[in-house]
């Protein structure tokens, strides 16, 4: 196990552990884990805040996940799931039993933060089985594009270590619960809520993001935020949208309305990352879909647009295809289990 880098320092730690789901299979995760009173309510990171709960540990897939009798699994030498919608990935998900979910887009943006904070760059397949970047970064290419779970290199692992979350950037876009579209705007479900429940298109939980967030009397004041398409670039604004779908370099992205820089809550959602002005990644964007979710991480097609940071809400929640997986993630409220994890690992 190892202690997490500046970022997280106090008391978070991480492991790369075995864990059986209630079918019996098991699954190689990398375990976040918390020690009892480390933080102040107000202090604990968001990926730990799990319906109005502070959870001990949160567990992500080392690997995207394979499905094996029809339950999603975290195994290295596998072919990783392909082409199930949005509701299918969650719901299989949910079959591994109590605390299993679709990775959240809360655990998601931690695992950026984490590596942010280790000082690595994470890279993957972005060139039909190796690296756009570094063609000498490669893995086992099982169909001539994409690679099996467990023969990457360490670079792809989200912090460079074996006990890391791998396959985050390429091979794969991948599903993530809590954020969307809106007919353009920017919704998302506050902290890692979306781990204890799939939040359907109508819900109320869906929270709209704004310029300023909500003050302590709890209602919502600033602009609502815009994801649009003009004049063939991304926009992102508080004003008026014109409708329609583009995408284009993070670089290459516009601010519009009253915008003069990005809301902190685009960062906060990671959206955008704090230089996304130096980013190549892209940013795909339909603002006239009812519901647009995201895929995140980019494919192995992605050759010079691809990337960690690279999202897609270009489509609906039914659309499948070939190139988008997803992984399982576990949360644990009872710090006993996560002792007796660990004493097992």
């Amino acid at each position: 196990m190892s202690k997490m880098t500046a970022e997280q320092e106090k008391g978070i730690f991480k492991a790369a552990v075995v864990v059986n789901d209630e079918a019996g299979l098991p699954n190689f995760m990398t375990m976040f884990y918390m020690e009892p009173g480390t933080y102040k309510p107000e202090d604990v990171p968001e990926m730990f805040k799990v319906d109005g709960k502070t959870v001990a540990a949160v567990l992500i897939s080392q690997y995207t996940n394979a499905m094996i009798n029809n339950i999603p699994v975290s195994l290295p030498y596998q072919k990783p799931a392909e082409s199930m919608s949005l509701d299918e990935s969650a719901a299989a998900c949910r079959r591994k039993g109590p605390g299993w979910h679709l990775m959240t887009n809360a655990e998601w943006v931690y695992l950026m933060k984490d590596a942010a904070a280790a000082g690595h760059t994470i890279s993957g397949n972005t060139d039909y089985g190796k690296n756009a970047d570094d063609p000498e970064e490669k893995g086992y290419c099982y169909d001539g594009y994409t690679v099996l779970t467990g023969t990457e290199p360490l670079s792809w692992s989200h912090d460079g270590t074996p006990e890391g979350v791998f396959g985050l950037c390429g091979n794969f876009w991948e599903r993530v619960a809590g954020l969307r579209l809106h007919k353009g705007v920017i919704e998302y479900i506050p902290d890692n809520n979306a781990a204890a429940e799939d939040f359907k298109p109508q819900d109320p939980a869906w929270t709209i993001a704004r310029t300023e967030e909500p003050g302590e009397e709890g209602l919502p004041f600033g602009n609502p935020l815009y994801l649009d398409a003009q004049c063939g670039k991304v926009v992102l604004t508080d004003g008026q949208i014109a409708g329609g779908w583009n995408c284009c370099h993070m670089r290459d992205l516009q601010l519009a309305g009253s915008l003069k820089e990005v809301p902190e809550i685009i960062h906060r959602l990671g959206i955008l990352p704090q230089d996304w002005q130096q980013e190549k990644a892209g940013i795909w964007v339909d603002s006239e879909l009812e519901e647009a979710v995201p895929f995140r991480g980019s494919s192995f097609s992605n050759t010079s647009n691809g990337g960690v940071t690279a999202l897609f809400l270009n489509y609906a929640r039914s659309f499948v295809y070939y190139d988008v997986s997803f992984r399982s993630a576990l949360y644990l409220e009872d710090w006993k289990l996560v002792t007796e994890i660990l004493k097992r690992a």
